[in-house]
């Protein structure tokens, strides 16, 4: 059974998706990572990505498809290499398998971006954000 997503907001998504981290914390620190950087909930060729299904209780839970996004940014998908691109790894690396060269990855990676990133880093650590 799937959910009809259509209309859905940028946090209906957060909220399926964090009901989806399962308590990981590498997961949740990709999903505040998403939430933060402000870019990809709310774009459609993200979403294409995110699978919705509900869970027992019948609420919306949701998923990355992380070797569908990564095909697609190496496809081109998510257009040029850029910095929001740059961020869309880190998360697919925090949530799941996908690899990333931190040496092509960082570069140009603005001082803010750069700041919730490291803050996902703690998080996926088990540690407090850093103030």
């Amino acid at each position: 059974m799937s959910v009809d997503v259509t209309g859905w907001s940028a946090a209906d998504y957060l909220e399926a998706l964090d009901r989806g981290t399962s308590g990981m914390w590498s997961v949740e620190a990709a999903v505040r990572l998403l939430e933060r950087h402000g870019v990809w909930l709310d774009d459609p060729r993200f979403r294409a990505f995110v699978d919705v299904t509900p869970n027992g209780r019948g609420e919306p839970w949701a998923g990355i498809d992380v070797p569908g996004v990564g095909s697609a940014i190496e496809a081109g998908t998510f257009g040029e290499w850029n910095e929001d691109v740059a961020v869309l790894c880190f998360v697919l690396s925090l949530y799941g398998t996908y690899p990333i060269p931190l040496r092509y990855a960082c570069e140009n990676i603005s001082e803010e971006n750069l700041a919730l990133i490291g803050k996902a880093l703690y998080l996926a650590c088990g540690y407090d954000e850093p103030s």
